[in-house]
C-alpha cells in the first residue's frame, strides 16, 4: 500500500513539475519556448502513464490521457479527460488541472503579447529587437519604413543588412557586449535624416538581447530652429525702434532741436517709434493667444461683402494717403458662420498688406466667390508680386521677403491671418496673379466648424 501511494505521489509531482515548467517558459512569449513546454507536458504525462500501467489502471483512461497529451503537445490547449473513479482518478484529475492552468497561462501571455504588439505597431519611433550577435528578431512598422525593408527580409538576418549603416550596427554590438545602454545622434541615409538612436540591453529576454529605438529628430530640429529665429526676430524688431527713440531723445537732450518746429518733428518721430513698439507688442500678444486657443470664437452669420466693406472703411484714410483705391465687391448675399471680430481682422490685415505693396495710383481688388460648401475671399494688389522663393514662407512670423525689406510693419499680420483662418477650419494661400501683383485667397466653410474653448484664458 505504501508503495502504491509513493508511486501516485511521484506521478502527481511529475505533472505539477510539468505545469511549473510551462508557466516559467510561457513567460518568455517565444514560440520555441511554448513548443518546448508542451513537449515537457507530454513527457510528464507519458511517464505517469507508464507507472500507472504497472498498477493496472483501466486501459480506456490511459488511452484517453495519451491521446489528449498528444493533442496538447501539438498546441491544442483545450484538452480535458473525463474523470473516472478508482485508481485512474488522480491521473485524470491531475491532467485536467494542469491543462486548465496551462490554458490560463497561455491566454494571459497571448493577451500581453497582443498589447505589446499594439504598442510597437502604433509607435512612430522605429523599434528593433536584436539577438546578441546583432541578428534581427523583430522590428515594428516604423522601422520597416525607415529602413525601406520588409519583415520577412529583415528578421533572422544580420542588422547591417537592413540598416545599411555601420554606425548603428556598431552601436547595437557594443551594447550587446557591454550590457549597458547607450544613446547616440546620427545622420541616417542618403537624406542625412537626424536620428536619436537609443540601444538598451534586454535582460532575461530569451533570444532578445538589445532593443534599439530610433526617433526622427527632423521636426524637433525644425521647431527648435523656428524658436531661435523667433527670438532673434523679436530682439531685432524691438531693438530697432528702441535705438531710434534713444537717438532722438539724446539729440533733444544735446540741444539738437533749435526751433519749436524741429522739436515737434523730433517728438513726432519718437511717437512714431513708440506706436511701432506698441503695435508689435499687441500683435505678439494677440498671436500668442490665437495660437494657444485662448481667444473664444463666437459664431454668427456674416455677409462677406459687408465684412470687406467695413475693413476697407477702417483703412480708407491710410489708402488715400498712399494714393491707393480699394475696390470692394457688391453685396451678393454670400454669408458664412464665423467670429465677426476675428474675421474682420483677417480682411483688414489682407487689405493693409495690399496697401503696403501697392504703387501710388494702384488699385486693390477684393472679391468673394461662392464655392458651394466653402466661401472664398480674395484680395489682389497691383504691386511687384512675391518672389517664388518667398511664397512658401509669407505666413511665417516676422518673415520679410526681398521686396518687403524696405516696408514698415511688424511682420506678424499674415501670421495672424493664417491662425485665425485655421481656427475657423479654413485655408489661406498666396500666389502671383497672372495680370501682376499678389493675390491672397481665404477659403472658409459656410458652416462654423471652429473649436470653441471651454473657457476664456
Amino acid at each position: 500500500m505504501s508503495r502504491d501511494l509513493a508511486l501516485r505521489g511521484a506521478i502527481i509531482g511529475l505533472l505539477a513539475a510539468g505545469g511549473g515548467a510551462v508557466a516559467g517558459d510561457l513567460s518568455s512569449t517565444s514560440d520555441s519556448g511554448i513548443t518546448w513546454a508542451l513537449a515537457i507536458i507530454a513527457a510528464g504525462v507519458a511517464g505517469g502513464m507508464a507507472a500507472w500501467l504497472a498498477l493496472r489502471v483501466p486501459a480506456r483512461a490511459v488511452r484517453e490521457v495519451a491521446e489528449a497529451s498528444a493533442r496538447l503537445a501539438e498546441g491544442e490547449l483545450d484538452q480535458r479527460v473525463q474523470v473516472v473513479g478508482g485508481p485512474a482518478n488522480e491521473l485524470t484529475h491531475g491532467f485536467n488541472v494542469m491543462t486548465g492552468r496551462v490554458q490560463e497561462l497561455f491566454d494571459a501571455v497571448a493577451a500581453e503579447h497582443a498589447r505589446l504588439e499594439a504598442v510597437f505597431d502604433a509607435s512612430t519611433d522605429g523599434m528593433v529587437a536584436l539577438a546578441a550577435d546583432a541578428t534581427v528578431r523583430f522590428l515594428n512598422p516604423a522601422a520597416v519604413e525607415l529602413f525601406a525593408t520588409s519583415m520577412t527580409d529583415a528578421v533572422g538576418r544580420p542588422f547591417i543588412h537592413s540598416a545599411r549603416d555601420f554606425e548603428l550596427d556598431a552601436l547595437v554590438r557594443r551594447v550587446a557586449i557591454s550590457s549597458e545602454g547607450e544613446t547616440s545622434v546620427i545622420s541616417f541615409g542618403p537624406n542625412r535624416t537626424p536620428l536619436r538612436a537609443a540601444a538598451l540591453p534586454i535582460r532575461n529576454g530569451g533570444d532578445w538581447a538589445v532593443l534599439l529605438m530610433l526617433t526622427d529628430l527632423t521636426e524637433v530640429n525644425r521647431v527648435d530652429q523656428v524658436r531661435r529665429d523667433f527670438l532673434g526676430n523679436v530682439s531685432h524688431e524691438l531693438r530697432t525702434p528702441l535705438a531710434s527713440i534713444r537717438a532722438l531723445v539724446e539729440t533733444l537732450e544735446d540741444g539738437g532741436a533749435e526751433t519749436p518746429e524741429e522739436t515737434a518733428e523730433f517728438m513726432r518721430r519718437i511717437r512714431q517709434q513708440v506706436d511701432r513698439l506698441t503695435s508689435l507688442v499687441i500683435e505678439l500678444l494677440d498671436l500668442s493667444r490665437i495660437e494657444s486657443g485662448a481667444i473664444e470664437l463666437v459664431p454668427e452669420s456674416i455677409d462677406l461683402s459687408n465684412l470687406i466693406a467695413e475693413a476697407a472703411s477702417l483703412l480708407q484714410t491710410r489708402a488715400e494717403s498712399q494714393g491707393v483705391t480699394i475696390e470692394c465687391p457688391a453685396t451678393d448675399g454670400l454669408s458664412i458662420e464665423g467670429d465677426r471680430t476675428s474675421l474682420l481682422r483677417v480682411a483688414s490685415n489682407l487689405l493693409d498688406n495690399a496697401i503696403k505693396y501697392s504703387p501710388r495710383g494702384g488699385r486693390i481688388h477684393a472679391q468673394t466667390v461662392d464655392e458651394g460648401e466653402l466661401a472664398a475671399l480674395s484680395v489682389r494688389d497691383e504691386g511687384p508680386g512675391i518672389a517664388e522663393q518667398d511664397l512658401p514662407r509669407v505666413f511665417e512670423r516676422f518673415y520679410k521677403g526681398e521686396a518687403s525689406r524696405s516696408t514698415s510693419g511688424t511682420g506678424l499680420g499674415l501670421a495672424i491671418v493664417k491662425h485665425i483662418v485655421r481656427a475657423h477650419g479654413g485655408t489661406v494661400t498666396a500666389a502671383n496673379a497672372p495680370e501682376g501683383g499678389a493675390v491672397f485667397t481665404v477659403r472658409l466653410p459656410r458652416a462654423f466648424v471652429g473649436a470653441k474653448p471651454a473657457q476664456q484664458r
